[in-house]
């Protein structure tokens, strides 16, 4: 497993877009928040620490949804799959390598995002037990959201049809996320916030600052909500994953027969005769 990881690992670095949204673009949104918000204080706190949940939400959605999806896309676009599994790697173990790497990475981005904050932005971490159950929820949320991010490339399998879905995903994510942290006040029917809090990322949003600013120490809905989303993923991965999987088994096939007519030699006109 460790070959497999590693080659994940080598191949995600190699990708730019993987690389700008995993590392550069939480640090931005980071970066655009704190100096929107300036130094406004909230009861002794800088306004970052009330957002940044939101902040890490809004980084992890186009994470998934166009960055890792587009990856997973290419990976099967451009026949890599079946190349691979032509020289007897495990369809199931490359996709469980991508997808530890790329929560990896994830990991990665997110850690910047909040050392940039703590720098420059006062940031400051709550108490030990908070932060601990603080960061075993986001990265609760960040494998939940990464899984459907591989399903979504896996399906699509095309790198621009994967960008197109992926937008329109992270709005919608985005849009959920804003509707069910807003009071009722704001002007989202009802109807609107109960979808939007069938998402976990919208937990996210909505809960876990209470969980960084040593409130509670668990959003006991965002678990049981993630674990339906997560169990339904893996699920669905695992059998993607497997030989007998249509979607690349039909890919696989194309890919050879492909490849088989671009090897055929030509053969001369006054040999064929």
């Amino acid at each position: 497993m460790k070959y497999y990881f590693a080659m994940s690992i080598k191949r995600l670095l190699r990708a730019p877009t993987a690389l700008i949204f995993n590392l550069v673009y939480p640090v931005f949104i980071v970066v655009v928040d704190g100096a929107l918000s300036g130094h406004h204080m909230v009861d002794g706190k800088s306004w970052i620490n009330y957002n940044i949940s939101a902040v890490i939400a809004t980084g992890l959605i186009p994470m998934a949804c166009i960055a890792f999806s587009m990856y997973a896309a290419r990976q099967i676009g451009n026949g890599s799959v079946t190349r691979l599994n032509y020289f007897g790697v495990k369809t199931r173990w490359l996709m469980l390598a991508d997808l530890l790497a790329q929560i990896v990475c994830a990991t990665m981005g997110i850690a910047l995002a909040m050392i940039v904050g703590w720098l420059w932005f006062k940031l400051k971490a709550p108490g030990a037990g908070y932060f601990f159950a603080y960061i075993l929820q986001i990265f609760y949320a960040l494998v939940t959201i990464m899984v459907w991010g591989q399903i979504l490339g896996v399906l699509i399998r095309h790198a621009m049809g994967t960008v197109l879905v992926g937008l329109l995903a992270t709005f919608f994510l985005n849009f959920c996320s804003n509707a069910a942290s807003a009071p009722a006040v704001d002007g989202f029917p009802r109807g609107v916030k109960i979808m939007a809090e069938c998402f976990p990322m919208s937990w996210v949003n909505y809960k876990m600052p209470a969980i960084w600013l040593g409130h509670s120490y668990w959003a006991s809905k965002f678990l049981w909500i993630a674990a339906i989303w997560l169990v339904a993923g893996l699920i669905i991965l695992w059998f993607m994953s497997l030989v007998a999987n249509p979607f690349i088994r039909a890919l696989q096939k194309q890919k050879i027969r492909s490849m088989g007519k671009k090897g055929r030699p030509e053969m001369a006109p006054e040999l064929e005769k």
